[in-house]
């Protein structure tokens, strides 16, 4: 259940960087324009680490680890350069996107990874999917959330049997063992609906997502809320129509937790 793994498409988009005024506009232009994807566009904006989750929405085993090995099929000693997974009656059982991120590429290798996707995550972080059994349901340029249905597993290309092989690359290119990344983390979950987006005068943009977290984000930054309470801080300001110094509005304590949210402070 092994794949002869080749370079990855878009490995040149981790020497170019990450141009995180550029993505802002972008986040921006794509809530102005109604275009309204997972919170993870906050995150792309300023390179915060992805939110991680196992590849499955249960436990599969792993059947070959990262690192040298002998290929099953040529015999050949050489590194493994993702893991692979899979149990007896895998064949077409659903793939799910490690993080929420952007297809960057979907392609077939016959003597690779057969019909794989590559998914860029925030700042860069890249995951690979490959063998699946048909064309991935997600093509290029699509947003996907995170635990995202993309593909279902197969055999196709340089394999002995239904399997998932899964690569991680980080930001500078350097590709890293996929348990290390995900001990620890959650299975996948399927999907959630929209998350809650509120606007103020086209410049601020507050954002609830499904998975408990919010951002505010402004031309300036993106600041994280850690709770309901201060999403709901926020969302007066941005109903209010109002500057955050308006006393007739806010109240002393919350004047002060709204200026530093703005100059880019979490208040105990």
């Amino acid at each position: 259940m092994q794949a002869i793994d080749e370079p990855c498409p878009g490995d040149d988009l981790a020497s170019r960087g990450v141009n995180r005024r550029r993505l802002l506009g972008l986040v921006t232009a794509a809530l102005a324009a109604g275009v309204i994807p997972e919170a993870w566009l906050a995150e792309a904006a300023y390179g915060a680490t992805p939110r991680w989750n196992r590849p499955f929405d249960k436990w599969v085993p792993i059947t070959s680890t990262f690192g040298p090995r002998t290929d099953p099929i040529t015999g050949v000693s050489r590194m493994h350069n993702g893991t692979d997974y899979s149990y007896s009656g895998i064949l077409g059982y659903p793939i799910r996107s490690i993080a929420a991120g952007t297809v960057t590429g979907v392609s077939y290798s016959a003597s690779g990874l057969g019909h794989h996707a590559v998914i860029t995550h925030a700042d860069g972080w890249r995951s690979v999917y490959g063998h699946m059994r048909e064309t991935p349901r997600v093509g290029t340029g699509t947003q996907v959330a995170a635990g995202q249905h993309i593909g279902n597993v197969g055999s196709t290309g340089h394999s002995t049997g239904p399997h998932l092989h899964l690569e991680i690359f980080q930001p500078n290119g350097q590709r890293v063992d996929p348990e290390s990344v995900l001990k620890g983390a959650p299975y996948a979950g399927a999907p959630g609906t929209p998350p809650e987006i509120v606007t103020k005068d086209g410049l601020m943009y507050l954002i609830w997502s499904t998975g408990g977290t919010g951002y505010l984000v402004t031309p300036n930054r993106v600041i994280g809320l850690r709770s309901m309470a201060h999403y709901s801080l926020f969302k007066r300001i941005i109903n209010s129509n109002q500057a955050a110094d308006q006393p007739e509005i806010f109240n002393a304590l919350e004047i002060d937790q709204i200026n530093a949210y703005l100059n880019g402070n979490v208040p105990a």
